[in-house]
């Protein structure tokens, strides 16, 4: 089975500037996931999609591809999927399986994309894997409105009370892999193509680089803080 790491990579972002380029651990967030992808035998084309000149030399400095994206996927409101169906296109693949490295997990370790690929390789019938973690707040201790204004719990109003282990595991899309087939990927306009598994992954690692904040808290962790 033959694949492909994709990574986008904006050049603008506006929670944190430069976002690709900021260090943890001293190696950039696109650094660490090209070093991640590369590092994986069964990976054979890694691909970084931008549209920024600088973020295109520092992915070719970590030896990865390059793919050049459109105006129309560079704006803050393009698509992952449209992304994933413009590097289709571009750059010759076919039958090969997409495996999505966002560049926001830098702490996201080379185990778990392995251990996605194995849960990927091990039943041929499941189509997706999605890599998740465990929800810091259990969705069932929350409420929402109604269509008439009224606040009901998600389930029920007993859940509220209810002490977390006696509720069911529940568990968050977190971000850092997702793996399908390029052809399954754009026939679904989706990366949840059914059947699918999850793989869990840990808190620490499973850290989304959204702030400053997040930056600095990764940068302690990697530091064993």
């Amino acid at each position: 089975m033959s694949y492909v790491a994709v990574i986008p990579a904006r050049g603008g972002s506006k929670g944190v500037k430069d976002k690709n380029l900021q260090l943890v651990g001293g190696i950039s967030l696109l650094g660490r996931a090209i070093i991640s992808a590369n590092s994986i035998p069964n990976i054979g084309r890694v691909i970084v999609s931008t549209d920024s000149e600088i973020i295109k030399e520092e992915a070719l400095a970590y030896k990865a591809e390059v793919h050049k994206r459109r105006d129309l996927t560079s704006s803050d409101n393009a698509k992952t999927i449209d992304v994933i169906k413009d590097v289709y296109c571009d750059m010759n693949l076919s039958d090969e399986v997409c495996i999505l490295l966002q560049p926001t997990s830098p702490l996201r370790r080379i185990n778990d994309i392995q251990g996605c690929i194995n849960e990927f390789e091990h039943d041929q019938s499941v189509n997706s894997v999605i890599s998740v973690t465990l929800c810091e707040h259990h969705p069932y201790k929350v409420v929402v409105q109604d269509n008439n204004g009224e606040m009901i719990a998600i389930r029920d109003m007993s859940d509220l009370e209810a002490p977390r282990q006696k509720l069911p595991k529940a568990l968050r899309i977190n971000g850092a892999i997702y793996i399908v087939s390029f052809k399954n990927l754009i026939e679904n306009e989706s990366f949840f193509c059914h059947p699918m598994k999850f793989f869990e992954m840990g808190e620490d690692e499973s850290i989304d680089i959204d702030s400053y904040r997040d930056l600095e808290r990764a940068n302690l962790i990697i530091k064993g803080k």
